[in-house]
C-alpha cells in the first residue's frame, strides 16, 4: 500500500500547459510576471483577455471509491484586480457531467498565496474533470494559481500472483484464480477496508508495517510492501528449524520489525486493506513475497465488519465449529520476537533458504 501520489500531472505548471485543456490558459509565464519579483517559478493564469472567460481543465482517473482532498495556492495579481471580485471557480466533476464538489476562490489580497483545501469523496471509480474557471470583471488582471494536487493512496495496487500474471489485489474478486503455494486455487470471498488518516490518529494499531522492496532477501518483495501489522509473512530460515523443528513459520508483520528495512510507517494518510479468503489458509505470493491469505481465527473475527461475517457465514458454515488450521505453524508471539531478534543479531534475512514451489 504505497503512500499517496498526486494524480494531478503537471500541477506545478513547470511543463507550461502539458497536461491541461480548456480556453485561454496561460502557463508559460513566470511568477515575476504577476507580483513584480525575480521569482522564476511557474504559474498559471485565471484570466482572459477582454470578452473571454478562462477555463482551465485536467481529466484524470480514480480507480476506486475514496476520500480524499484537492489542494492549491491561489494570489491576485498585484495589478488591476478587485479584491472580493476576482478570482475562480473550481470543481470536480464526474463522467456524467455532475459536479461532485465545488469551491469558490476570491483571495483576500494582492501579491500573497493562500492554501486552499476542497474535500473530495470520490464514490465510484472512473474518469473525472478537474475544472477552473475565471470569474471577475471583465478583462481585469484576475487570479494565478500554483500547487495543484489531489493525493490518493494506491493502496490495493500491490501485485499478487496469478496464473494469468501478476494482478492489482483491488482488481481480484471472488471465483479468480490466485497463485498459491499449492497451486492455483480460487478465491472464495474478498473484503476490503479503508482506513483514514483520522482512523489511524485515534488507533495506532491501524497503521501499516512497510516493507521495503527486498528486506525479506532474495529480492523479495519485488516492491515496496504495506500489510496490517498483524498479517503474517512466511519466514523461511535454518534459525526457525533450530527453535521450532521447522524451517517454514508465518510470523506477524510487526515482529518482523526487528529486521531492517521493515518498520511501521507513519506517514501515509490513507490504507485500503484487502483481505483474500480460499477454502483453505493458504500462502500468497505478494510483489513476489510469501504472505499469508486471510486465517479465520479469532484476531481476524474480531477485525471483520458484522456484514463481512455474515457474508463468511453463508459461504464457511464449518466455521461454527471453531476456527481454521493454519497453512504452517505460527508460533506465539514472545517466540515470533525472539525468532526475528535472533535474525537480525546475526543478520540473517527472513527467506534465507525459501524456495518457491514449482
Amino acid at each position: 500500500m504505497p503512500p499517496p501520489t498526486n494524480i494531478i500531472q503537471n500541477g506545478t505548471f513547470d511543463l507550461q500547459g502539458m497536461f491541461w485543456t480548456g480556453v485561454d490558459i496561460e502557463t508559460s509565464f513566470f511568477e515575476s510576471s504577476y507580483f513584480g519579483t525575480n521569482n522564476t517559478n511557474r504559474v498559471a493564469e485565471i484570466d482572459g483577455n477582454a470578452g473571454q472567460t478562462t477555463q482551465m481543465r485536467q481529466t484524470f482517473n480514480i480507480a476506486a471509491p475514496i476520500q480524499t482532498e484537492l489542494t492549491f495556492i491561489a494570489a491576485l495579481r498585484t495589478q488591476n484586480t478587485v479584491i472580493g471580485q476576482d478570482g475562480f471557480t473550481v470543481d470536480i466533476v464526474n463522467s456524467s457531467g455532475v459536479v461532485i464538489a465545488s469551491l469558490t476562490v476570491l483571495p483576500p489580497v494582492r501579491g500573497v498565496y493562500a492554501t486552499y483545501t476542497l474535500p473530495v469523496n470520490f464514490t465510484a471509480a472512473g474518469d473525472y474533470t478537474l475544472r477552473f474557471t475565471e470569474l471577475g470583471p471583465n478583462d481585469s488582471f484576475g487570479a494565478i494559481v500554483d500547487n495543484i494536487s489531489i493525493l490518493v493512496c494506491f493502496a490495493g495496487q500491490t501485485l499478487i500472483d496469478t496464473p494469468a500474471g501478476p494482478l492489482p489485489a483491488r482488481r481480484i474478486k471472488a471465483g479468480d484464480l490466485v497463485t498459491t503455494e499449492h497451486g492455483p486455487k480460487p478465491v472464495r470471498w474478498v473484503g476490503r477496508r479503508q482506513v483514514t488518516a483520522e482512523d489511524m490518529a485515534s488507533n495506532e494499531k491501524l497503521r501499516p508495517v512497510k516493507i521495503s522492496a527486498g528486506a525479506l532477501g532474495q529480492g523479495l518483495p519485488r516492491a515496496d510492501l504495506w500489510v496490517s501489522r498483524q498479517h503474517r509473512m512466511l519466514v523461511s530460515s535454518p534459525i526457525c528449524q533450530r527453535m521450532f523443528g521447522e524451517t517454514d513459520i508465518l510470523v506477524s508483520a510487526l515482529k518482523l520489525t526487528a529486521l531492517p528495512g521493515i518498520h511501521i510507517d507513519d506517514t501515509v494518510t490513507q490504507v485500503d486493506y484487502i483481505h483474500l479468503l480460499f477454502d483453505q489458509h493458504e500462502v500468497v505470493f505478494a510483489e513476489g513475497a510469501p504472505s499469508e491469505s486471510l486465517l479465520l481465527q479469532s484476531e481476524a473475527i474480531n477485525a471483520l465488519s458484522p456484514d463481512a461475517l455474515e457474508e463468511i457465514s453463508l459461504l464457511f458454515p464449518e466455521l461454527s465449529h471453531g476456527p481454521r488450521q493454519g497453512a504452517h505453524l505460527i508460533p506465539k508471539g514472545h517466540q515470533q520476537a525472539r525468532l526475528a531478534g535472533r535474525m537480525a543479531q546475526n543478520d540473517r534475512p527472513a527467506l534465507e533458504i525459501f524456495r518457491r514451489p514449482a
